[in-house]
């Protein structure tokens, strides 16, 4: 893998331990009410999908369980019409979906290292 996609891997999985950081144990409505913590969240979301743009298809292939377009929809999203970003959706792929996205990208840059 030529050097470059390793960094946007990188990218991704660093954009994900940062979410991770900014919202530790706070809930739903604490992030809601701090909007430098919302605004931190959306712009690791742009991260993640700036970089999965520039993933290629037969290595995005390997784990078809994440959506990868979406991924790059949320950052489409994000940057042209920031303020019909909702945070309960937000918060949900926080919830539910960063951590089979941190598994793949960690499973692809073992891969990939090796």
């Amino acid at each position: 893998m030529p050097g470059d996609l390793l960094l946007y891997l990188e990218d991704i999985r660093d954009a994900i331990a940062a979410i991770r950081s900014y919202v530790g144990e706070r809930s739903f409505e604490d992030i809601v009410d701090d909007p430098m913590c919302l605004d931190a969240i959306v712009l690791r979301f742009i991260t993640i999908g700036e970089a999965v743009k520039h993933l290629p298809p037969d290595l995005t292939a390997r784990h078809p369980e994440i959506e990868w377009r979406k991924i790059a929809g949320l950052r489409d999203i994000s940057v042209h019409s920031y303020y019909s970003v909702k945070p309960t959706i937000l918060w949900d792929i926080i919830q539910t979906r960063l951590g089979p996205l941190e598994e793949a990208v960690e499973g692809l840059i073992q891969d990939e290292g090796e």
